[in-house]
């Protein structure tokens, strides 16, 4: 079964030996303040007028590659390295899994470590996530097991964030004892994605609610504020009912309430909460759309049309229309050769939405600047894309394959302008 979204994925390469150097940041302990706010529930109707697939205009890769290569040293082909991003330099950072450090790899691929987050903790790090100086990350005991084999369902966990300017490293949330019921549809405790932006840390965690009873929350962490907030409950069965991850851009924030339906697919609602007025809005819409992501004006979301199994697509809001504009999805030239393609792991960074496709043989952005499309990698019967990423600074990664000569696999990249 599909989940709702994608928990970030760990890639595992080969192992080279680093040396270790462990920094003694000072830990602030941050004063946990649980609020919850009194928000007012409204309904936005929106209306919708897509120009689809092909009629969206198709822009050339120069117009936004900045720079572009193969991971072909060593230090990038290391065991259990996760790729954040790129500085304002162009140089790559990375989190090594073993050692806990963030890493810094220049142009002639000369490793640095910037921060060590873990200390004298015994945890390990579940989800992380890197914007500009800013790294956001769960951690829990079992963090480096798979959740479904962990036991203890991840307690123990937390929720840190770093300054990689100032080598501070601060406590925003952690476990409070909570159980949560065994039928729950994912019961794991610790966040498996944390939301960052310029001044806010979001993420999907278990609380209890007016009425003592365990179910899920969205929480928001505002960094300048230290303050932590509960801006939504999930009142509906925890057996059936999940939220999705929330994503936040200035005051803006978005998030999805999905039904899990017998046959494995979802129907649910995407919310707009203006963290000034306090106002959550539903966007009301005769099509099922959730997994928003927001950036500036725009709302980028999965339809499920639910047809098939197989027939997610992405569509784009314009707040200030109150309209969905944009929609692209299995008729696209790009997957017109494949079967069974849908598109979903909406990943926005910037300006640009990048999303996965089942059976990946193309790779292809939206750039929201322009409304353009981006074919970064034509469709092609002979190539096989894997692990594409689009992370923090632009650095847009994945393995392609030639099938005729599968022995030769290209872990290449862009850096987009």
């Amino acid at each position: 079964m599909r989940k709702i979204a994608i928990v970030i994925c760990l890639s595992a390469l080969t192992l080279i030996s680093c040396s270790k150097n462990v920094d003694n940041s000072i830990i602030k302990k941050n004063p946990i303040q649980n609020n919850v706010n009194n928000v007012m529930n409204a309904k936005i109707v929106t209306t919708k007028s897509y120009t689809s697939n092909d009629e969206i205009p198709v822009g050339s890769n120069s117009e936004i590659c900045k720079k572009q290569g193969i991971f072909d040293s060593k230090v990038y082909h290391r065991n259990k390295i996760l790729f954040l991003g790129a500085d304002s330099n162009g140089n790559i950072r990375t989190f090594n899994l073993n050692t806990n450090e963030i890493e810094s790899i220049d142009q002639d691929n000369k490793l640095t470590v910037l921060l060590n987050i873990m200390g004298d903790r015994k945890n390990h790090v579940f989800a992380i996530k890197m914007l500009g100086d800013l790294v956001a990350w769960s951690e829990c005991p079992n963090g480096n097991m798979d959740p479904a084999e962990d036991k203890t369902k991840g307690k123990g966990w937390a929720v840190y964030y770093a300054d990689l300017k100032t080598k501070t490293i601060t406590k925003v949330d952690g476990d409070k004892g909570i159980t949560v019921p065994e039928n729950t549809q994912y019961g794991y405790l610790a966040p498996n994605q944390v939301f960052l932006s310029p001044d806010t840390i979001s993420y999907v965690s278990f609380d209890q609610n007016e009425e003592d009873q365990v179910t899920s929350v969205i929480k928001l962490y505002t960094i300048s504020k230290r303050k932590l907030e509960i801006i939504d409950y999930l009142n509906e069965d925890l057996s059936q009912n999940g939220f999705c991850y929330p994503s936040v851009s200035g005051d803006k924030i978005v998030w999805a309430k999905a039904h899990v339906n017998q046959d494995g697919t979802y129907t649910g609602y995407s919310y707009l909460y203006d963290a000034k007025t306090k106002v959550k809005s539903e966007l009301v819409t005769d099509e099922n759309i959730i997994n928003p992501i927001i950036s500036g004006h725009y709302i980028f979301a999965e339809g499920r049309p639910n047809k098939t199994f197989y027939d997610s697509e992405v569509c784009v809001y314009d707040i200030s229309k109150k309209k969905w504009v944009y929609k692209i999805n299995n008729d696209y030239s790009q997957y017109k050769n494949n079967k069974d393609v849908y598109l979903d792991d909406l990943t926005q960074v910037g300006n640009y939405l990048f999303w996965r496709s089942a059976g990946m043989n193309s790779l292809v952005l939206f750039n929201a600047e322009n409304n353009k499309l981006y074919n970064i990698v034509q469709a092609s019967s002979k190539t096989r894309i894997e692990s594409p990423l689009l992370l923090d600074g632009g650095l847009f990664i994945w393995f392609e394959t030639n099938i005729e000569d599968p022995s030769r696999q290209l872990y290449k990249y862009i850096l987009l302008k």
